[in-house]
């Protein structure tokens, strides 16, 4: 904004003159209502502001980015406003993620600004609202963890701001869609909760019944995006299966049974919705075209028996019976377990490939290797250990770059460019299976250049990036809560505190080092906070952890089997 301290910042065009221009820059992604303080205008001027979250396009025309049309967003990313006097100017509608505000005259005139800013309407979280934090030997890492907390919460939308919904939600991006996307929230709901977490519930429950209020009721199919004030719309069939896998991530680390029993029949329906699409003969879920569409956007739909989507559906299956348990469904719990074991037999009977290594794309895209199918098939249990060792080999030796991981390779001639959604997954997998040096890797790879000083800098996270490591337009957003999957991973994996059974009740302490030399930071749980420090000193790992007493936990330290049972606060040194 406008330092007022300094005086107040006069732009004057006189005929046939330049244009005056002043370039706001906020330091870091901002976003909320412009507003500016005229104090005196001669003439009859236009004032044209523009708006650029990247200095690339930090101009008269701005990034480009028009908004999805909805109530309370501004559609544009220009806006001009006639001035013929003194007086404050409010724009109303939300400009939603920016580091930079463009400002200049389009016609003679002068106009005398007192003040300019972006009035915030996000979640603005003071250092009192974070529950969780994470600090590390690596200040790459530290940064990372923050950027991806701030990213999120650019996109919390409460219910009082002018695109607000009924209830508070959590939106895709700052500057674009601005919608809710069901997939997107597997990121974003952890990175919230391990960061926020009490601040954040309403936000996440406001999302989740949102979907299950708008599921489809003689097919059970949960819609996949919409506006927090409009209608949520059908997606495909892998976005409506994650409305389980985000419920199943908020259960566990809030323990809020009540929230669960009142999605459950939703949570039935969809499961419902996805068993009508397994091909009997099989055993696989088959998508059909019209709901092939995928996080991918931009590539061609996927149809036949997808080996994300089959993977996706595993987990909704393995996660449906954990909520099945809790809502008092034990029936439905036991069926669910015993389709998830078929599903996998069958996941890794027909779609795993021993030539590659690693899972197919579907079963009639053989060959070709896919980030998605096989992150996630380690990640949520499909991929048996020597599976999993070799899909993470094909992985790196097929897919990685300098600036991250290429979601396909070449010959399946889809888009190459680097998701960090996918890749977020990709960094969990790893660390999931021990392959801590590699997640590290990864981490400091395709999220390091995001924190970096440069044009691109915003200080939260891209929805993605050219295999260069550009971006690839201004439309592409540089704040997208689906790209923070390094901040969970960095407080449940490296730092080591995850939920073990649903709000805490049991947990594990797993720290994965790897060339870190100390970490420390401290979870939310409903029980209170569970704080952690941890110091490497050759073979030796001294963990200090200070947990609520009415909660038990297990040091776990990778690659041996020497568990910690009936931990509680306390210094513990172990060899590792």
């Amino acid at each position: 904004m406008i330092d007022s301290s300094a005086g107040p910042a006069t732009l004057t065009m006189t005929v046939g003159g330049p244009a005056p221009v002043v370039l706001l820059d906020y330091g870091r992604e901002v976003g909320g209502v412009p507003q500016f303080d005229v104090i005196a205008a001669t003439g009859a001027p236009v004032l044209h502001a523009a708006y650029s979250e990247s200095a690339t396009y930090a101009t008269a025309a701005g990034d480009g980015a028009s908004m999805f049309p909805h109530s309370g967003v501004d559609p544009r990313r220009v806006d001009d406003y006639l001035v013929t006097g003194a007086g404050p100017i409010d724009n109303r509608l939300v400009q939603g993620g920016q580091r930079y505000q463009y400002l200049t005259l389009t016609t003679p005139g002068s106009i005398t600004l007192r003040n300019t800013n972006i009035r915030f309407t996000a979640y603005r979280a003071t250092p009192e609202q974070y529950q969780g934090w994470f600090l590390s030997s690596d200040d790459q890492l530290n940064k990372i963890w923050y950027s991806g907390a701030y990213t999120a919460q650019l996109g919390m939308v409460p219910t009082d701001a002018p695109d607000g919904g009924p209830q508070p939600v959590i939106l895709d991006g700052g500057k674009r869609d601005r919608m809710v996307w069901i997939g997107d929230l597997l990121q974003t709901i952890p990175t919230i909760l391990d960061s926020l977490g009490t601040n954040g519930q309403p936000y996440v429950k406001g999302s989740l019944a949102a979907f299950s209020a708008g599921q489809y009721p003689l097919v059970g199919m949960i819609p996949g995006f919409g506006a927090p004030n409009g209608p949520l719309l059908p997606y495909s069939a892998s976005y409506s299966i994650y409305y389980v896998l985000d419920l199943a991530a908020y259960y566990l680390r809030s323990g809020d049974t009540a929230f669960v029993r009142d999605q459950y029949s939703a949570v039935a329906r969809e499961l419902a919705f996805n068993r009508a699409m397994i091909n009997p003969a099989t055993g696989l879920l088959v998508v059909p075209p019209l709901l092939g569409a995928d996080w991918d956007v931009y590539d061609l739909v996927k149809t036949g028996a997808v080996t994300e989507v089959n993977t996706l559906y595993f987990k909704a299956l393995l996660d449906g019976a954990d909520l099945a348990d809790a809502a008092g469904h034990a029936d439905d719990a036991s069926a669910y377990r015993t389709q998830a074991a078929q599903l996998r037999e069958a996941i890794n009977a027909q779609l795993f490939n021993p030539a590659t290594g690693a899972y197919d794309i579907s079963d009639t895209t053989r060959g070709p290797i896919a980030q998605d199918a096989n992150a996630i098939a380690v990640l949520f249990g499909v991929a048996p250990p020597d599976h999993a060792s070799t899909a993470l080999a094909a992985l790196r030796t097929t897919l990685w770059t300098p600036h991250g991981t290429s979601p396909f390779s070449p010959d399946a001639r889809f888009d190459a460019r680097i998701s960090p959604f996918i890749g977020g997954y990709e960094v969990q997998a790893r660390l999931a299976a021990g392959d801590t040096d590699a997640a590290l890797t990864l981490m400091r790879t395709e999220w390091g250049q995001m924190v970096a000083p440069g044009p691109q800098y915003t200080g939260t996270n891209w929805e993605s990036l050219n295999p260069d490591g550009t971006v690839a337009d201004g439309t592409i957003s540089l704040a997208h809560g689906w790209s923070t999957g390094p901040t969970p991973a960095l407080t449940e994996y490296v730092l080591g505190i995850a939920p073990a059974s649903p709000g805490y009740q049991t947990w594990t302490l797993t720290p994965h080092p790897g060339d870190l030399t100390w970490a420390r930071g401290q979870v939310p749980t409903p029980h209170g906070p569970i704080t952690v420090s941890w110091t490497r000193d050759g073979d030796q790992l001294t963990i200090a952890v200070t947990a609520p007493d009415d909660t038990t936990g297990t040091i776990r330290i990778p690659g041996t089997t020497r568990d910690l049972n009936n931990v509680h606060t306390g210094t513990y040194t172990i060899a590792c």
